[in-house]
């Protein structure tokens, strides 16, 4: 049988694939990989209208995979949202914000993200006061990094009726001042108070945020990547950039069961599945974050007599887990903290057979101790935790945790050990800095920002960092048949790469360029 005929050859350099160590050439038709070999052979096969890329030496790899992100956030703060994520005092912050401001047009609300407190000079989060001294008649609501706190200024809580009486929903907390006034500090279900009255963005505005997130993560060689958490709104903008053909690259959008200011569970979407766009996971928060200390603990975080906070009412988590499974669904559930972790894993036993036979997950899974990491692997269930939050936030860790908890802080190697896949990501845009090598870097170096080491003895190798930002990602979503490895019949998303991650030093790792991303065997982004 005759080769199809090639639209695309790769040739001259290092083609990273399961079977071989590298081979020279790769052909593409179709959309899909056709041939993998040297370049005589590859070459032979191509016809007169073949694009040929010669890459001089460089290395392809499958496309990366980004298993837990926000995209609409990345593009969010792309796009129309202020980046505090640089912000090194509350006066920078004061500053910025006043700036930002006075260019609002009227009745406007502005809105920003990024701040967080262990990087700011005076080592504490913005108030309602400093918000107050930046604009007095402009709703102003600032997000944490990690996205589970925030802080609104006094506009934004009149707007909102947050008064001294104001009782926090379940799952969240008010912040108050020695008057025992809002200080204007939010968390986790209690952001929704405020997100009620914020004007919603517009179904085209999405989209343009959607986009912009997307062409960002190719930049980096992100082929495919996960929204986790998205309201109906927002699938509903996926929807229609995917029926116009218009999305760059391939997306596993997870709906919510429950949204923050809404007082009833979100009910499951249909089921869809294209080439570009999965829908088919359904996300869960059960706990808060980690850097700003509002994961469950079972004991108090070293710097306040505070354990966290469990989100969800245990029964009604529980029984909308079984709803979501019974329904077919793969269930995601966010579970940082060991409560909270002890508590998904249980009702995933409780479970059953999944009538698909699928298997769930764990975003996050940051503080499981040994015990959590066997009932996991014995479910079945697939972690997707964050090496990249060690360097971004890992100073956070160091203040907050108790000694105990520290050795056991994204415990990568103990999960692969221990027979859990893997599927690394970002979380972004909770860091800035969500490139795929920069996050392999950390899973292998381990260091924070100020260089002190965090639990080193988890480190991983490269190879198995570079498979957990790839095939692991595939398999976190369901398509690995079709990615995550770079094989005959499988779609051509591929990263050419500057130089061979396997064959340089870990330091060295995030230094290498991403030269061109291709999707479906069309050049997505060129350096």
């Amino acid at each position: 049988m005759r080769s199809p005929l090639l639209d695309l050859v790769l040739y001259h350099g290092a083609v990273l694939t399961p079977a071989t160590s590298a081979a020279p050439a790769v052909g593409i038709a179709g959309g899909r990989i056709a041939l993998i070999g040297d370049d005589d052979r590859v070459l032979r096969a191509a016809g007169a209208a073949t694009r040929r890329i010669d890459l001089a030496g460089r290395t392809v790899v499958p496309g990366f995979n980004d298993a837990h992100a926000h995209i609409w956030k990345i593009g969010q703060l792309l796009t129309s949202m202020l980046d505090l994520r640089r912000v090194a005092s509350i006066d920078e912050l004061v500053r910025v914000v006043a700036a930002a401001a006075g260019r609002l047009s009227g009745g406007g609300w502005l809105l920003g993200r990024g701040y967080n407190e262990a990087a700011l000079a005076e080592r504490r989060p913005p108030t309602r006061r400093d918000l107050d001294r930046a604009a007095l008649q402009v709703p102003v609501v600032l997000t944490r990094t990690c996205g589970h706190i925030c802080v609104a200024n006094t506009v934004a809580l009149e707007r909102a009726q947050i008064g001294a009486g104001t009782t926090a929903p379940a799952g969240g907390v008010i912040e108050h001042d020695e008057r025992g006034q809002p200080n204007g500090v939010l968390h986790e279900t209690a952001i929704g108070l405020i997100k009620r009255v914020m004007p919603a963005p517009a179904v085209g505005e999405y989209e343009s945020m959607i986009v912009a997130g997307l062409r960002h993560q190719l930049s980096f060689g992100i082929t495919s990547s996960a929204d986790c958490g998205v309201t109906p709104e927002i699938l509903a903008a996926y929807r229609a950039l995917d029926a116009r053909g218009e999305l760059p690259s391939r997306v596993n959008v997870m709906p919510l069961r429950r949204a923050d200011g809404v007082a009833a569970p979100l009910p499951l979407p249909e089921q869809f599945v294209s080439d570009r766009l999965r829908v088919d996971t359904a996300k869960f928060l059960a706990d808060g974050g980690l850097s700003g200390a509002t994961a469950a603990l079972s004991v108090s975080y070293r710097h306040a007599p505070q354990k966290g906070v469990l989100r969800f009412d245990h029964d009604e988590l529980a029984a909308l887990c079984r709803e979501t499974h019974a329904a077919g669904w793969r269930i995601a559930a966010h579970a940082i903290g060991d409560v909270a972790i002890d508590e998904v894993l249980g009702i995933y036993e409780s479970l059953g057979p999944h009538p698909r036979g699928l298997t769930h997950r764990i975003e996050h899974f940051g503080l499981p101790d040994a015990a959590h990491i066997e009932r996991a692997s014995k479910l079945g269930v697939i972690a997707a935790p964050q090496a990249i939050f060690i360097p971004s936030l890992g100073r956070n860790f160091r203040n907050y945790l108790p000694d105990s908890f520290l050795p056991r802080t994204y415990p990568i190697r103990a999960m692969l050990d221990g027979g859990v896949t893997v599927a690394l990501s970002s979380d972004a845009p909770v860091v800035e800095d969500d490139h795929p090598l920069a996050g392999m870097k950390a899973a292998i170096i381990r260091r924070d920002g100020d260089g002190v080491p965090i639990a080193p003895e988890q480190a991983i190798t490269v190879r198995e960092a570079l498979y957990a930002y790839t095939m692991g990602g595939a398999i976190a979503s369901g398509d690995e048949p079709n990615r995550g490895s770079i094989e005959p019949g499988k779609w051509a998303d591929l990263a050419v790469l500057s130089a061979n991650p396997l064959a340089v030093d870990a330091e060295a790792l995030a230094e290498i360029a991403v030269d061109m991303t291709v999707v479906a065997g069309q050049v997505a982004f060129e350096r």
